[in-house]
């Protein structure tokens, strides 16, 4: 997998019609509970702590937009959940997991279409 180009993601995100977001997030978050999952095997202490939080949120944000998209009730405007997104994990060190969930989907979701 190659590194995720933020500007170029947030450029293909901004494009997707909503229903494909909703095939898109749902994705995201599953491969999130991936590195949930690794990190509760592999840290400890206040550090699982920090970076569960952390996730978790990630999580929250994206459950509470993917409901936004499905009720079209109100939501953050699209580039502004990717800013969220973005900013939650710059400062806790999971940038490059939250890059990696992104592609992950993006690959599957562009998989997906051809097929």
């Amino acid at each position: 997998m190659t590194s995720l180009n933020i500007g170029e993601f947030r450029d293909w995100y901004l494009r997707l019609p909503d229903s494909d977001k909703m095939i898109f997030l749902p994705i995201v978050l599953g491969h999130l509970t991936m590195h949930v999952r690794a990190f509760g095997l592999d840290l400890s202490g206040e550090e699982q702590i920090i970076i569960q939080r952390c996730l978790n949120e990630l999580e929250r944000q994206i459950s509470v937009h993917f409901h936004g998209i499905g009720t079209k009730q109100e939501r953050y405007p699209d580039d502004e959940f990717l800013e969220v997104l973005f900013e939650k994990v710059a400062s806790s060190g999971l940038s490059a997991h939250l890059a990696e969930s992104l592609q992950y989907a993006r690959d599957s979701t562009q998989r997906g279409k051809q097929k």
